[in-house]
């Protein structure tokens, strides 16, 4: 068993309980991390035996440009995603940071831990 890893991605989403979050935007940094065999893929050197981390990458994409109002939601929404595509793996955990969020004092990040099993 192995992990794969995506660390920091960064995106520009209009994620947020309030309107002028919607509109105005922020930034966003998803990690995923998902827990598979890659015996085969490692011995037979085989893309296709593995996971190709480039589909985690563009399930992110495309799932923060959907607009939504918890950042719960679109970690889920992730996870499930994933898991759709790639049915057999055996964990998965997406953190998502919102990049200093408007909380009326400084905070590096707001993030959400989801784990899929």
């Amino acid at each position: 068993m192995a992990k794969i890893k995506l660390d920091g991605m960064s995106f520009y989403a209009h994620h947020g309980y309030y309107t002028h979050e919607r509109t105005r935007g922020n930034n966003y940094m998803v990690d995923v991390t998902v827990e598979t065999n890659i015996d085969g893929a490692a011995l037979d050197d085989d893309l296709h035996q593995t996971i190709n981390y480039e589909i985690i990458y563009r399930i992110c994409s495309d799932i923060m440009e959907e607009p939504c109002k918890l950042i719960e939601t679109v970690a889920f929404r992730i996870a499930h995603e994933i898991k759709k595509t790639f049915p057999k793996l055996k964990n998965i955990v997406v953190v998502l940071h919102k990049i200093k969020p408007e909380l009326g004092g400084p905070v590096q990040s707001a993030q959400i831990i989801y784990k899929l099993k």
